[in-house]
């Protein structure tokens, strides 16, 4: 492996220019490099009753179909438990 200062061009090559990026810097954040400060923004959503029922009993269907799925998924895992060792005490035998 070479470094930089071991590569040395032939004369009629042009000569290459190496820019290097600086490190450690986060520059992803355009808000920070343009010095604002959003960290105390608030916002606030205002719905009408019906609008806010709905979205409860929506969120809670979503709720309790999530908790059954899960329900089913942990039965699943102990009937895969349970015949693992069923498996692996026939194997002993």
């Amino acid at each position: 492996m070479t470094s930089k200062q071991d590569v040395t061009p032939d004369k009629n090559e042009p000569q290459i220019r190496v820019k290097e990026r600086k490190r450690g810097q986060d520059s992803s954040n355009i808000l920070n490099m343009l010095g604002l400060d959003i960290s105390s923004i608030g916002v606030e959503i205002r719905l009408k009753d019906e609008d806010k029922e709905m979205l409860k009993s929506a969120l809670q269907e979503i709720s309790d179909k999530v908790d059954y799925r899960w329900k089913v998924t942990q039965g699943i895992m102990i009937a895969a438990i349970l015949l693992g060792v069923v498996g692996q005490v026939i194997n002993w035998l």
